[in-house]
């Protein structure tokens, strides 16, 4: 079983896609993790005077190119790719591996679920980390353990099906399936300092607080 820590492991890389932008707060808690952002969230991250290290895209949303030697431009003219793959194909072979998206949601409800299309094209290459709100949400598709906070909130939503037993959660699940448009498993409840999940079949998103700027940490 794998078991997903928060301790001392940070994000390798950050990337900020055009939905709804956190506060600097937010921006200012990565530190130093590398930031790289699709073209559509430059002008919002310009006004909160951020300066990614790259901006990709085919520069179609962009303003104006500011003056930025903390910038690089890399225009990418494809139309088979959205601004989330683009910034993929960016990072490629780049040694990143723990991701961290923001501006995941918000805007077109399409690009929404365009980008969770995306994630799952790449999720066996990368280890993506949603943040929303104060929010994280990963990809599971393993037996695993979690640490977590007694009184926790802890959602599991199935991608598409999932079929499960936890421990330590008020709402258990023995051996039983979760499928979208017919059973979730939103708003449960850790009833201990961790809690664990025996995968039997499928995959689930998992969402729980965020650590900022600590990464879940997978521990084979």
């Amino acid at each position: 079983m794998n078991k997903y820590i928060f301790k001392n492991k940070k994000f390798d890389l950050a990337i900020c896609l055009n939905g709804e932008i956190p506060s600097k707060e937010i921006f200012d808690l990565l530190g130093e993790i590398p930031l790289i952002a699709a073209d559509g969230a430059y002008n919002a991250l310009n006004r909160l005077e951020i300066h990614p290290m790259a901006i990709v895209g085919d520069m179609d949303s962009v303003e104006y190119m500011h003056d930025d030697a903390q910038t690089s431009f890399v225009k990418i003219d494809s139309q088979e790719t959205n601004d989330f793959e683009k910034c993929i194909e960016y990072i490629a072979d780049k040694g990143y591996e723990n991701i961290l998206i923001v501006g995941f949601t918000g805007g077109l409800l399409e690009h929404a679920m365009n980008n969770t299309s995306i994630l799952m094209k790449y999720s066996n290459k990368y280890d993506f980390t949603i943040y929303h709100e104060g929010r994280y949400s990963f990809l599971v598709e393993n037996s695993s353990r979690f640490q977590a906070e007694k009184g926790e909130i802890i959602s599991l939503i199935p991608y598409p099906i999932v079929k499960l037993t936890t421990k330590n959660l008020y709402w258990e699940l023995n051996d039983e399936l979760l499928e979208l448009g017919t059973r979730e498993g939103a708003r449960n409840i850790a009833t201990s300092d961790s809690f664990s999940l025996e995968i039997h079949s499928g995959k689930c998103f998992v969402f729980i607080d965020s650590r900022l700027p600590l990464c879940p940490e997978k521990i084979l």
